[in-house]
């Protein structure tokens, strides 16, 4: 018989119309031998009012039909995880194991990805600044998933307005805001394009983008002047940094090497670890042995639910000294689709040793 895996979960609704702007955030965690269910809620950006669902720890399957239950509730009556207060779906099979997995790609360094300009097997795209989702669309009926292969709820907007053929059609893309950039086509018409190279289907994914007026398709560069262009532009629109694809690959899900990320500025899913006053939270990362590093604290901004202990967020920094914390960190939201397997030290790469940029800072002022 089959279990659910036993990990803390947190969701972040809101609610904005009738004049309120409202946030309520509930919470899944281990409390002692037992695990319990937490809120708050308020005034967006103020501070939240704050209470538990279960007076004492309960049975992980226990508090997970506490957990869903508050969550349908408070859906049901018009919150979303949408910051801009944008309804969305409410599928029962939110949570649960779709079959698809998306392809990751792996993080390069800049001087990695110069090489793969000039190479004509490699085409680039922007790297879209959003949640992962891969999207099944059969009819009338479309359905999303997010990276760890979960059902996961979609903007109303998305259903029923998808005009491709009526067999099952699969993409993968990213879920930004209101819109969702496509970047791959995996099925259409039921027809399993997976083995196919990336480039054929990159094609039929251009010949269907005119029939889903909510989806946008990534652009894909493959000269090397278009691709020194590109990155260029998007680096000066602050972009967040372009994604190489192997042109003859085939789709695999999983961490890829076929497809290769660089990012202008380094991110990584982070754990809070402290909450500060005037709205900052302390954000740590666990290293090979388990232990916590403290990465420093990030200010959050007004607009956003001040996020609990435990709680996984995305943090933007422009470097780490090491042994150090983030220099210059931002605060990017939280991350209810990643685990505490995620939050790890082996995510920073960016890191600066602070003897030597002292020395330069030296050589410079001298």
């Amino acid at each position: 018989m089959a279990t659910t895996e036993q990990l803390p979960q947190s969701i972040f609704l809101y609610f904005t119309g009738q004049g309120s702007d409202k946030v309520y955030q509930v919470h899944l965690r281990p409390k002692d031998d037992g695990w319990v269910v937490d809120y708050g809620n308020g005034r967006r950006g103020g501070t939240l009012a704050t209470g538990t669902k279960t007076s004492s720890p309960v049975a992980f399957e226990a508090a997970l039909k506490i957990y869903e239950k508050v969550v349908k509730e408070k859906t049901s009556k018009g919150y979303t995880p949408d910051q801009s207060g944008a309804l969305y779906t409410s599928t029962e099979l939110a949570g649960r194991m779709s079959g698809e997995l998306p392809q990751l790609p792996t993080l390069i360094l800049e001087e990695q990805a110069a090489r793969y300009f000039d190479d004509a097997g490699w085409g680039l795209q922007e790297k879209a600044d959003g949640e992962n989702r891969i999207l099944l669309i059969e009819g009338e009926t479309v359905r999303g998933t997010n990276r760890r292969g979960l059902f996961a709820d979609i903007p109303q907007a998305w259903v029923g307005g998808a005009g491709v053929p009526v067999g099952r059609t699969v993409v993968a893309g990213e879920h930004v805001g209101d819109a969702f950039k496509a970047f791959d086509l995996l099925e259409l018409d039921s027809q399993d394009l997976r083995g196919a190279p990336f480039i054929e289907r990159f094609g039929h994914l251009q010949k269907i983008a005119g029939l889903v007026s909510w989806m946008v398709v990534l652009d894909l560069e493959l000269t090397a002047e278009g691709k020194r262009r590109r990155a260029a532009e998007l680096l000066a629109a602050h972009g967040e940094g372009y994604v190489l694809k192997a042109l003859d690959a085939p789709f695999s899900a999983g961490r890829s090497t076929t497809s290769l990320k660089f990012k202008f500025n380094q991110s990584a899913t982070c754990e809070v670890i402290r909450v500060n006053a005037q709205r900052s939270v302390a954000v740590g990362l666990r290293d090979d042995a388990g232990t916590m590093v403290d990465l420093g604290n990030v200010t959050v901004p007004p607009n956003e639910a001040l996020p609990a202990v435990g709680t996984l967020v995305e943090v933007r920094y422009l470097y780490r000294y090491a042994g150090g914390k983030f220099e210059q960190p931002v605060y990017k939201g939280q991350r209810p689709d990643m685990t505490s397997e995620d939050a790890v030290l082996s995510q920073v790469t960016r890191i600066k040793d602070r003897s030597a940029a002292m020395e330069a800072a030296d050589d410079d002022a001298s």
